[in-house]
């Protein structure tokens, strides 16, 4: 249960509820630890269970009639996994979510738990307004670079959204299913990247050093 508490205490918008309402939740949780790749998730599976990745990754995207996948979005550690779809009380998920990462961890929330808490935590419930406007806001222009960018693009943004310290790079495939793209192109982009300058790869260490120029990229120009 301690650990599930930690977990709760740095996780939006969890970590702004009471210590009543973290220790009802932590006390009715479970811990998984999935394959990576393993489907954690399928579009016709019940909303019953809010996933909170201590470990890892989960990667939430749609499948189109031709087999073709878009990824929606990737939530890392501490950050909700469809956390607005176990508010809205919606009876399937309509998506399909993947597990990331070497060691996948998760917390298992039940949904009814989660629910009851907003209910009865005004702290919980002013907070978690915050964090869905802040996701929907990121899951916009996620989309938008989908669909009016390229790779580079995309991957230059990724990257700097990590620009202030040496990143760890994940596995080419994570980092392809992240942008929506295949891992050959990834490993084929970084390595123009490091012969441009732009980043310096140590291992699976990468450390942006022309983060001005990795900027034009991400835009475009």
């Amino acid at each position: 249960m301690s650990g599930a508490l930690t977990l709760l205490r740095r996780s939006a918008p969890f970590a702004a509820a009471s210590a009543a309402t973290l220790n009802d939740l932590a006390a009715g949780a479970r811990w998984c630890w999935p394959e990576r790749g393993q489907q954690l998730f399928g579009p016709s599976d019940p909303v019953d269970t809010l996933l909170l990745p201590a470990q890892g990754g989960v990667r939430v995207y749609r499948v189109s009639p031709a087999g073709r996948e878009l990824t929606l979005r990737v939530d890392g550690p501490q950050q909700p996994v469809e956390l607005a779809a176990v508010l809205s009380g919606q009876a399937w998920h309509g998506v399909a979510a993947q597990a990331l990462g070497a060691a996948p961890q998760l917390l298992c929330l039940p949904a009814q738990a989660v629910q009851g808490a907003l209910l009865h935590d005004p702290a919980l419930a002013a907070a978690t307004i915050t964090h869905l406007a802040r996701r929907a806001a990121d899951s916009q222009r996620h989309l938008a670079a989908l669909v009016l960018g390229g790779v580079t693009e995309r991957l230059a943004a990724e990257l700097l959204r990590h620009a202030a310290a040496p990143w760890p790079l994940p596995t080419n495939s994570d980092l392809a299913a992240r942008l929506g793209t295949v891992p050959e192109i990834v490993s084929r982009k970084l390595g123009e990247f490091y012969r441009r300058g732009v980043i310096d790869l140590r291992g699976r260490t990468v450390t942006v050093t022309e983060p001005v120029t990795l900027q034009r990229l991400a835009e475009g120009s």
